[in-house]
């Protein structure tokens, strides 16, 4: 096999580069407020870093770009993924120049920012790579790829940096971070993309976010993700402040926190992929959004008195058991979700274009449901919150039903089944 060729390549070009995009997200909105804080930023001068995140929100406003505009020498993909990694690289580095303190903090929100729309285009790219470049069960791996991918790079980039930090300095720390960046250009400057093998590939065509609300099954399936965000997104913050009120540590909740991570990293994305190789898309999302419920209820019967409340968190108690569930339910439930929408983008000629209207309406779901709720809790109470969360699982399982009916759906999950 030459070098840049190849399904073990593109497997392993694919993990580096979405780990590499969640990183600057991690980067800005873990480790850089901690570090700041820590120097005597004042808070509303941290405020601002999470909105680095917006880029991931609107990208589907320059997704259509993405898809058109691209050097027929480099490739349709590579085109926009080796200037967007190269951009991220150059940042992490001019970071490692100026150093983090409190005087450059504006220099440095500005900096991820700017990485942060780097990466949040360079998504819309690998998105259509993947969804053009694999199929069958290969589509479901490359999706659990997809969304483990990011958040492997979101807690390398964040809670890494911070542990790697402690033991061999910040700008240690940042130099291997960036070494990680630097990797995911090299494999994409070896990749050799051709043309997208997949017999009967839709001909490129000029790209459009009306093309994509066109298409039969389009609006089922914006559906299918915003109500998946919300039901798996709506607990996952809330139990963390739900054990800071009953009395819990921080270190403690950070501690659940941690295995909770590597349950949605390993079961729920790697469980989930497994699923939707074997039951079907749609099976792995009731699955997820089944357990998401069963959590909440959990939780709700925690907070409600029904069921006793450990004082820190335990492999047998019920805290890990809900916080477990709920990680496996996200997990599992965003790559069943995931799958469809990149089984469906790899129908047509603008798989970044509809990918993107897909991921864009899901962080709209979770970021929006992640405030409602815990204004929700302020004023019902924590036990009426998780309740709430049950009952939304209940009625998304109940509308994914509905918009199952879609027959363009449904051969989305039929496509994804195929041996590869």
């Amino acid at each position: 096999m030459t070098l840049g060729t190849g399904r073990p390549f593109a497997f392993l070009m694919i993990a580096v580069l979405y780990m590499t995009q969640g990183i600057p997200l991690g980067l800005a909105m873990e480790a850089l407020p901690g570090l700041l804080r820590q120097q005597g930023a004042a808070l509303d001068r941290l405020a601002f870093l999470p909105l680095v995140g917006l880029p991931w929100v609107l990208k589907f406003l320059w997704a259509p770009l993405v898809d058109d505009r691209w050097s027929p020498r480099l490739g349709r993909r590579r085109s926009w993924v080796l200037p967007m990694q190269s951009l991220v690289l150059a940042t992490l580095l001019a970071v490692v120049a100026t150093g983090v303190s409190e005087t450059v903090s504006g220099w440095l929100v500005a900096g991820f920012a700017l990485a942060s729309l780097a990466s949040a285009t360079q998504d819309t790219a690998t998105d259509g790579l993947a969804a053009e470049h694999f199929q069958g069960r290969d589509l479901a791996r490359a999706n659990g790829i997809q969304v483990g991918g990011t958040m492997i790079g979101f807690f390398f980039g964040g809670s890494g940096t911070l542990v790697m930090a402690g033991m061999i300095g910040l700008t240690g720390a940042l130099l291997v971070v960036a070494g990680v960046v630097a990797a995911g250009l090299v494999l994409a400057l070896f990749w050799r993309e051709g043309v997208p093998p997949q017999p009967g590939a839709a001909p490129y065509m000029r790209a459009s976010l009306r093309g994509f609300a066109a298409r039969p099954g389009a609006l089922p399936l914006l559906a299918v993700a915003l109500l998946s965000a919300v039901t798996a997104s709506a607990g996952f913050g809330l139990w963390k402040l739900f054990l800071i009120d009953a009395g819990w540590t921080i270190a403690a909740v950070g501690r659940l926190g941690i295995a909770a991570g590597a349950v949605t990293i390993l079961l729920g994305c790697g469980g989930g992929a497994w699923m939707v190789a074997r039951l079907g898309a749609w099976r792995a999302l009731f699955v997820g959004l089944g357990a998401s419920g069963l959590a909440a209820l959990i939780w709700a019967a925690q907070a409600a008195g029904l069921l006793p409340l450990t004082p820190g968190p335990s492999l047998l108690s019920l805290p890990f058991l809900a916080a477990s569930l709920g990680a496996f339910g996200a997990g599992a439930a965003s790559v069943a979700a995931m799958a469809l929408a990149m089984r469906f983008a790899a129908a047509a000629g603008q798989a970044g274009t509809d990918m993107t209207s897909v991921q864009s309406t899901r962080d709209l779901g979770e970021i929006g449901t992640s405030s409602a709720i815990t204004a929700f809790a302020a004023a019902a109470g924590y036990g009426a919150a998780f309740l709430a969360v049950a009952v939304a699982a209940g009625l998304t399982i109940a509308a994914v039903l509905h918009a199952r009916r879609s027959a363009a759906l449904r051969l989305a999950e039929a496509g994804l089944r195929e041996a590869p």
